[in-house]
């Protein structure tokens, strides 16, 4: 008898229990199935990954960033400067590799003018080998590779210039920034190439410029040095600005006219020549 009356109570505790919970696992049922039926966010999630490993007897260190940036910025065909999601993925292929051009870096841009926007493709993607990259105020993707610095528009996606030094800014009449950038001749250019000069704006490349020498062994020497030489921009009077290149071999000085640089104006030491270089690679 007493383990009926103590099976007995067990059911009427059970039931009770049961009666009790039953709203509130029905109320859980309901809201997981209407859960189903809407999506509250879509996640674009960034994150910071470290590995290692051994390689042939070596220890490789693999990091990667992903980060997200909002940004204004003035594209072609646009009146108005667009609102952008940016995403930033910089891999780090070897951390503990001497050389620092190693790595890659990509940068995915989404207009945000509506929600259906991110669930299209990327209005351009840009890719470049390195293992550093940095948005800057001034509407450019900048691309540490080493000893050189490759820029890109974050209006169109395409490749400005590269940059062996600093470059130098200025600001013309209505707020229209420019920069003047060096950098040494690349693997497919004459041997008498010493440097080209890129004169740009956030959006564009304006002008493209290539510097040479008549002696193809002078022309080296010059190009060995290339990392030391910054352009230089200065008011020759009150309505006329110049660009200097000081050279080991003397200074180069070119004005700037119409928003141009004006090869036809420009002091050259003997020897040397400035060329437009047209059309040289518009998006890279």
């Amino acid at each position: 008898m007493r383990l009926a009356w103590t099976f007995v109570a067990g059911l009427f505790f059970a039931g009770f229990v049961l009666l009790t919970t039953s709203p509130l696992l029905l109320a859980g049922i309901a809201t997981s199935l209407w859960l189903r039926h809407i999506e509250l966010f879509d996640a674009l999630a960034g994150e910071s990954v470290f590995g290692l490993r051994l390689q042939d007897g070596r220890l490789q260190g693999r990091m990667v960033n992903v980060n997200f940036h909002t940004a204004q910025i003035t594209m072609p065909g646009h009146p108005r400067p667009r609102r952008v999601l940016l995403r930033l993925d910089v891999i780090n292929t070897d951390v503990f590799a001497s050389s620092r051009a190693e790595g890659l870096v990509r940068l995915d841009a989404w207009p945000l003018e509506s929600p259906d926007d991110l669930r299209r493709p990327p209005l351009y993607t840009i890719i470049a080998g390195g293992r550093a990259a940095a948005i800057e105020a001034d509407g450019t993707l900048v691309v540490d590779r080493g000893e050189r610095r490759s820029v890109y528009s974050l209006g169109s996606g395409q490749w400005l210039y590269d940059a062996d030094s600093a470059v130098a800014g200025f600001t013309l009449d209505g707020d229209r920034r420019r920069v003047v950038a060096l950098s040494g001749m690349e693997d497919d250019m004459p041997a008498a190439t010493v440097a080209v000069l890129t004169y740009a704006s956030a959006q564009g490349v304006l002008q493209r410029v290539l510097l040479t020498a008549q002696d193809p062994t002078r022309a080296r020497l010059l190009r060995s040095s290339m990392s030391l030489i910054r352009p230089l921009v200065r008011m020759e009077d009150a309505s006329r600005r110049m660009v200097d290149l000081p050279l080991t071999a003397g200074t180069v000085h070119i004005p700037v006219g119409d928003d141009r640089l004006d090869l036809t104006g420009a002091q050259i030491p003997q020897g040397l020549a400035l060329t437009p270089l047209i059309p040289w690679s518009a998006g890279r």
